[in-house]
């Protein structure tokens, strides 16, 4: 029997700025597994660190629309979002974590069980030093290299396999910068205590959704059931 997931090609996260008037960018990570990393109460095994990499790096929304409406992510099965909410970065103890807050679906359905998504999560983003060489076990040998300037360059040094991002923020800012996540905490409750940090979930509805005011797709582009009331589509 096929699974819905194994219709799923490639799972992406679009990290968009706040809305404020402030030129930001929005950048497109692609998860290697298909899915979010398991949130474990132990620490997480070596084979539950999940490669991810920067797909791309936008400062005009309307050129990731473009990007999400090309050809490539058209190809096949049509595109459609899964999940939308508040997230931020946020330095803790020696390494970095990325938080979130889902907003839409209200509830968790099917869609978000299947790709890993929790209500409210955290993960460990951590960055792997393109001067170090690729080791087969973290990602894949295939994979072009990051398009670092020297400048960035510079803040990396030649004996760490991985750089937390509290380092310099930008390591995430360029094509093809090689990242780990890892499930560290979930629950609104346990980022407020463990993060200090409080993600504050507007209520969302399909008409508010960022997607279709901010990126300007039309509901009729992509299928939005996932999305809205969480079910498989």
């Amino acid at each position: 029997m096929i699974s819905w997931m194994d219709g799923v090609r490639r799972f992406i996260v679009v990290l968009a700025p706040e809305s404020n008037g402030k030129k930001s960018l929005y950048r497109l990570l692609v998860i290697g597994k298909k899915s979010l990393p398991e949130i474990r109460e132990s620490e997480a095994r070596s084979s539950e660190w999940y490669w991810a990499k920067v797909g791309g790096i936008f400062d005009d929304p309307t050129e990731l629309t473009k990007e999400l409406l090309s050809k490539e992510f058209r190809e096949g099965d049509m595109a459609r979002p899964v999940g939308e909410g508040k997230y931020a970065i946020v330095d803790h103890n020696n390494h970095t974590e990325l938080a979130f807050v889902l907003e839409l679906p209200k509830e968790l359905g099917e869609a978000q069980k299947e790709l890993g998504i929790e209500k409210e999560a955290s993960y460990i983003i951590t960055v792997i030093n393109p001067k170090v060489p690729k080791r087969e076990e973290y990602l894949p040998t295939t994979e072009d290299a990051p398009k670092y300037p020297e400048s960035v360059l510079n803040d990396f040094s030649n004996d760490e396999n991985f750089v937390s991002l509290s380092r310099n923020l930008k390591f995430i800012d360029y094509q093809n910068a090689q990242i780990i996540l890892i499930g560290a905490r979930e629950g609104k409750d346990t980022l407020t205590q463990e993060l200090g940090i409080t993600v504050e979930n507007e209520s969302g509805n399909d008409h508010s959704a960022d997607i279709f005011t901010r990126l300007k797709i039309r509901k009729d582009q992509v299928p939005i059931k996932p999305l809205i009331q969480g079910k498989l589509e």
